[in-house]
């Protein structure tokens, strides 16, 4: 269901553009290795297979064991299953079997840590599993976003296959909570809801704790065009080293 309504997010221009940056980090790399790449909340590995098909060796980490199957059967049926490991972890408890050239998270993810100390202690697990050299990349939903582009307002999408959802949206800017109240009807008619619950950061807040985290420099970009972070972006890319 979660594929079928996301099925126009734009992940080929998401996966080129973290590709694009991950050549010109490690284009004077020696070793003929593929780097590995740690991709945080990967959901059903959208990003991570198309990273994958890239040529790059792939960790997926989600909380959701559902969505990881999704992922881990695309996967087989892409034959990429070799080239990637899937792992049940929640972000706030990361721990690898080793360390990884490159961590990226892609799709808000980040939003999801709601209090400062969650959001710190993520970025201090994933410096603890980056390799000296390595570069973490994420984006994040802005305040922007949440309180003048999704505001009160319902939303509702309808996949081809017959998936839909309604979509009710509140923020509160004391809290800088989001909260999105998701009615999904299946396409055989079972309905059922969820909330989900993201929080806005302020972009110098989030670079001053991944230099607390143990990074040394922190690019901030508009979404994923390359630009200078703007007013009115609704998404920020962060890129630390």
């Amino acid at each position: 269901m979660y594929d079928a309504l996301m099925s126009d997010a734009p992940y080929d221009i998401w996966a080129a553009y973290i590709d694009g940056l991950l050549g010109e980090w490690f284009n004077e790399r020696e070793s003929s290795d593929a780097p590995l790449v740690l991709d945080l909340a990967c959901g059903t590995g959208n990003i991570t297979l198309r990273l994958a098909k890239l040529g790059y060796d792939l960790i997926g980490v989600d909380a959701s064991e559902d969505m990881l199957a999704e992922a881990q059967r695309k996967s087989y049926e892409q034959s990429l299953a070799t080239n990637i490991l899937f792992l049940a972890q929640d972000m706030r408890e990361l721990d690898l079997y080793g360390t990884v050239d490159a961590v990226v998270c892609v799709c808000d993810g980040m939003n999801y840590i709601l209090n400062d100390r969650d959001l710190a202690e993520v970025f201090r697990r994933v410096r603890l599993f980056l390799n000296p050299g390595g570069v973490f990349i994420f984006d994040m939903n802005t305040e922007y976003k949440f309180k003048e582009v999704l505001k009160d307002n319902i939303f509702e999408a309808r996949a081809e296959s017959g998936e839909a959802y309604v979509w009710e949206n509140r923020y509160d800017p004391q809290t800088n909570i989001n909260e999105y109240h998701m009615t999904f009807t299946m396409a055989e008619g079972e309905a059922f809801s969820e909330l989900h619950r993201q929080r806005a950061y302020p972009p110098a807040n989030v670079r001053d704790k991944l230099l607390d985290a143990g990074f040394s420099a922190v690019a901030i970009r508009d979404g994923y065009s390359g630009e200078s972070l703007k007013v009115e972006s609704s998404r920020v890319v962060f890129i630390a080293s």
